[in-house]
């Protein structure tokens, strides 16, 4: 009777520590939330892999530095363009697909007086954007250095034939920037999503959101490539667990708000209200796998799209840094390439898998 009892009840707790494990260590931010409810729902073990999930509150360059100082903190990770490409050109990184998209969700707010908002549409091309030559020249502005809300910042000027140059930047992170500009120290802020629940709790006014100004901020799963060379399958297998909560939340987004809410509370010391989860779930846009696919799929000797909006940006880094003039990176422009290791091949597995699973 023992040896049964041991069969029933302890036979898939020993298979389930078999699992293969993997390191993925996300922000505390929508696509962390999915990873999360892909661990929660056991899509993980499902597809035959043991998700060991960290959240961070932090940014994306301080997720590269981490990794930077100890490799074992992470197998996978997922950050932004301009931590990414100056991540990979300081690592042996290889991007392996995309979480989401943030351009909707990140933004420059300023206080409900400043003069910012006495102008609207002085681009035409921009018509929802706010702002003028003459009330932004001058200005001092909070950002995370060589963040997505440094490069939208810079997209944002752009539109008024202006650069870093023509403002005071301050380097300070979300929370930080939203309470330095609640004391009047800075005239504007670069944040993103939850931290811009807080700013609009707080009636601070939004400006612009990347989207207004056309820049894309992709979030890519980035992967050690040390790792990554013995332990394809398992990454392949995490990439499957994490479309399984992409579709769920295509599928039926407003279904994902309570537990998205859970999780915010979990990971930080605020409390956020299930209408603004509801409504942070509906603008990150998330990309299913065959679309993802085709983004990686590069035709004859060309590049896939992936590989030109990482140029792109790589370009744009090169402004940001010079016209910012900081003396936290001495980059040269062979530093700051666009990535060389992008590859479709495990997203290609993750179907194999999904396919498997169905």
């Amino acid at each position: 009777m023992f040896c049964v009892v041991l069969l029933i009840f302890g036979l898939p707790q020993v298979m389930a520590f078999d699992l293969p494990r993997i390191k993925v260590t996300m922000l505390m931010e929508h696509e962390g939330f999915l990873m999360w409810y892909a661990k929660k729902q056991g899509f993980d073990r499902k597809v035959g892999v043991d998700i060991d999930l960290t959240i961070l509150d932090t940014n994306g360059i301080d997720i590269m530095n981490r990794h930077r100082e100890n490799p074992s903190s992470w197998d996978v990770t997922c950050v932004t363009s301009i931590p990414l490409i100056v991540g990979s050109n300081q690592m042996p990184l290889e991007i392996v697909g995309i979480a989401n998209d943030e351009a909707n969700t990140t933004g420059v707010y300023v206080r409900p007086d400043s003069d910012i908002l006495k102008v609207k549409g002085w681009n035409e091309d921009y018509p929802d954007v706010y702002g003028s030559p003459e009330t932004i020249k001058g200005k001092t502005f909070a950002i995370k250095t060589l963040t997505s809300g440094a490069f939208m910042l810079v997209k944002y000027l752009e539109i008024f034939n202006l650069d870093f140059t023509d403002i005071k930047i301050v380097d300070l992170a979300g929370k930080d920037s939203i309470l330095a500009l609640e004391k009047g120290e800075v005239d504007g802020i670069g944040i993103w999503s939850p931290d811009t629940y807080l700013a609009e709790k707080k009636d601070l006014k939004q400006v612009t959101t990347a989207d207004d100004v056309g820049v894309e901020i992709p979030l890519m799963f980035m992967v050690d490539k040390n790792y990554i060379e013995d332990h394809g399958d398992v990454v392949a297998k995490m990439l499957a667990a994490y479309m399984m909560a992409v579709e769920a939340q295509i599928e039926n987004p407003r279904s994902l708000a309570k537990d998205y809410q859970k999780f915010l509370r979990t990971y930080s010391t605020y409390q956020f209200s299930k209408e603004f989860c509801e409504y942070d779930i509906l603008r990150h846009s998330v990309i299913p796998l065959e679309s993802q696919l085709k983004l990686f799929e590069k035709k004859a000797m060309g590049k896939s799209k992936v590989q030109k909006l990482e140029s792109t940006i790589a370009s744009s880094l090169m402004l940001i840094l010079y016209d910012s003039q900081t003396s936290d990176f001495v980059m040269t422009s062979k530093q700051v390439k666009n990535p060389r290791y992008i590859t479709d091949k495990y997203l290609k597995q993750a179907r194999r898998i999904l396919q498997d699973a169905k």
